[in-house]
């Protein structure tokens, strides 16, 4: 008797390890700046398509800046074939810098480069911070893309691998305004 219980249990257990083993990553927590890292790897990786909703998304004269880094990697996943579209919130005047409103450059780059790109609607403030990437992979959290943002504030964001989570946020993007 006691052999069956340990057959038993030692089939429960290794189904279990087999079928975490087999699922692969399903999540992944992204700490302050280990943002820029996970979002430019999954950026580079994508083969059909991203997403972006941004409530910040700056430019900066500096070459390390990540968020530049994050632009050139959107503009290269477009040249590549990759399907890109950004959403973002339209500049406030409360956010007028020396060069101009908030996301007008970026914005600006991303329309020359022939990406899909919009502002929302003045009167509504989006401030969704979500990245889509080939309709599964989803990363949503509270980092902007600004320098700020995305090297010294604390932040925190998750990664989810979810094909159904990520058909209803592209639906949620499309809505926008």
């Amino acid at each position: 008797m006691r052999k069956w219980i340990a057959l038993v249990l030692l089939l429960i257990i290794g189904t279990t390890f087999l079928g975490c083993a087999t699922t692969g990553l399903q999540s992944e927590l992204i700490l302050n700046d280990e943002y820029f890292q996970v979002a430019h790897r999954e950026i580079q990786n994508a083969k059909e398509s991203i997403y972006l909703i941004a409530y910040l998304f700056l430019l900066y004269d500096y070459q390390d800046a990540y968020s530049n880094r994050l632009l050139e990697d959107l503009i290269e996943a477009h040249e590549k074939g990759v399907d890109v579209h950004v959403v973002l919130e339209y500049p406030k005047p409360e956010y007028m810098e020396e060069e101009g409103p908030a996301n007008q450059k970026v914005y600006e780059k991303l329309k020359a480069a022939g990406i899909d790109v919009r502002f929302d609607k003045p009167e509504r403030t989006t401030h969704s911070k979500v990245l889509i990437i080939d309709e599964e992979i989803i990363i949503a959290g509270s980092h902007n893309y600004s320098f700020n943002g995305l090297k010294y504030n604390n932040e925190t964001s998750l990664l989810l691998k979810d094909r159904e989570k990520a058909e209803r946020l592209i639906r949620y993007f499309r809505q926008i305004q």
